[in-house]
């Protein structure tokens, strides 16, 4: 379910971000995009930021984790290494972090996210504007 999400916000498919989240209220806080209690919240918002032609983004998770696993719920941690080129504003992006996430067995089978946190522990953003492309931040969190 996490990579169809991330596949999702990679290719511009609100509609199936959305739908990888349980209907009703959620948790989700994605630090500096925001907290959020329902998915539809959380897709405009996505919808927003990242579904431009001048937005390219890359989500490469790896390293998943089951903190906790039952019949019905599982809890996971999964890095995360992420790139965001804005090629109107001349700006990449690149992060690292994990989410913290659970989720829930539905009556289909299907498994869907209902409380999801990423935590960043590294930033890099550079300026491409010029001749020269220039590191504008490094940190373990976003600028302010």
């Amino acid at each position: 379910m996490k990579y169809r999400y991330l596949n999702a916000c990679d290719e511009k498919q609100p509609e199936v971000v959305t739908n990888c989240f349980i209907s009703g209220e959620v948790d989700i806080n994605f630090g500096h995009i925001g907290q959020f209690n329902r998915r539809e919240d959380f897709v405009a918002v996505f919808k927003d930021l990242g579904c431009h032609d001048h937005i390219v983004d890359m989500h490469h998770a790896q390293n998943p984790v089951f903190l906790e696993l039952t019949n019905n719920t599982a809890k996971t941690k999964i890095n995360l290494r992420f790139q965001s080129i804005n090629t109107k504003d001349k700006l990449h992006v690149q992060l690292g972090g994990y989410y913290l996430d659970e989720f829930e067995k539905q009556r289909d089978g299907q498994w869907l996210i209902s409380k999801s946190a990423f935590i960043i522990n590294s930033v890099s953003m550079s300026d491409f504007s010029g001749e020269y492309s220039k590191v504008v931040y490094s940190g373990n969190c976003m600028p302010d």
